[in-house]
């Protein structure tokens, strides 16, 4: 019979310091979207990588980089997800991705 590994403190220090930065970055991203200074994922992407993203969002990266290069691609769920990932309201997420549809589009109707 072979004992467990013992969890070091090291490890456990360096385990509540991830989930902290992750924590920081989730709110930073918050913040800055519920103040309306986020505009492109590319700001989103200077706080967490689109790799960390895709992962959390439970997307393989190629698809999520699909999504990203055309955001009508995004579902309800996937909006909804993203929208609890960074704790804001549904509305915020949706209109980001709004406006991310009418910055890509050439139909004058979403330009207007």
């Amino acid at each position: 019979m072979q004992k467990n590994p013992k969890i070091k403190q090291s490890d456990n220090a360096k385990r509540i310091a991830s989930e902290n930065k992750r924590k920081n970055r989730l709110n930073s991203i918050k913040n800055e979207l519920e103040a309306g200074r986020i505009h492109h994922f590319e700001q989103i992407f200077a706080i967490m990588s689109e790799t960390r993203m895709a992962i959390e969002l439970g997307l393989s990266f190629y698809a999520f980089r699909r999504k990203v290069t055309d955001p009508g691609e995004f579902t309800i769920n996937e909006l909804l997800s993203i929208a609890s990932l960074f704790g804001v309201k549904y509305e915020i997420i949706s209109a980001f991705i709004f406006e991310r549809l009418k910055a890509k589009s050439k139909s004058r109707l979403l330009r207007e």
